[in-house]
């Protein structure tokens, strides 16, 4: 694997996991990314079905990729969260960090993601969310067949 082969668009889905209550447990969300490699640097920005509602800007992702392993955060323009209730979005606040990491294996990227809510009572009381993601990069002839189509 070469940084060209790399850079380009990827399209996969996040997957939440069994500590989210109902609904959200198990819920598969659709993302798109746009990523540069470079020299082992990941850098680029992601949207996804969930939360472009809420968001004018996208996520941003900053990360390395080490052979076959990629590791990087994502953070959103602000504060959300999936709960039970609904999204809870905080304009205020900034963006929680989500750790991904995962494997290149068989055309695609894939592995798990978690990220950490620490509350604020008085406890110091950290709250994790996992799940499991993967991504495979779109094909330039998609890309072709898609805008003549």
């Amino acid at each position: 694997m070469n940084d060209q082969d790399l850079c380009g668009k990827w399209t996969g889905e996040y997957i939440y996991g069994e500590e989210y209550a109902k609904p959200v447990r198990g819920k598969k969300v659709a993302f798109e990314v746009n990523i540069t490699f470079n020299e082992g640097l990941v850098k680029g920005d992601c949207t996804d079905e969930e939360t472009t509602l809420y968001f004018k800007e996208p996520a941003l992702i900053e990360g390395s990729v080490a052979g076959h392993s990629i590791s990087f955060i994502k953070r959103y323009p602000h504060y959300w969260q999936n709960e039970e209730g609904g999204p809870r979005f905080l304009p205020k606040l900034p963006s929680q960090e989500i750790h991904y990491s995962g494997q290149f294996a068989n055309g695609r990227f894939e592995g798990e993601w978690e990220v950490s809510t620490i509350l604020n009572d008085g406890q110091g009381t950290v709250i994790t969310g996992t799940g499991h993601w993967f991504m495979k990069k779109v094909e330039l002839s998609y890309q072709v067949n898609k805008l003549t189509s």
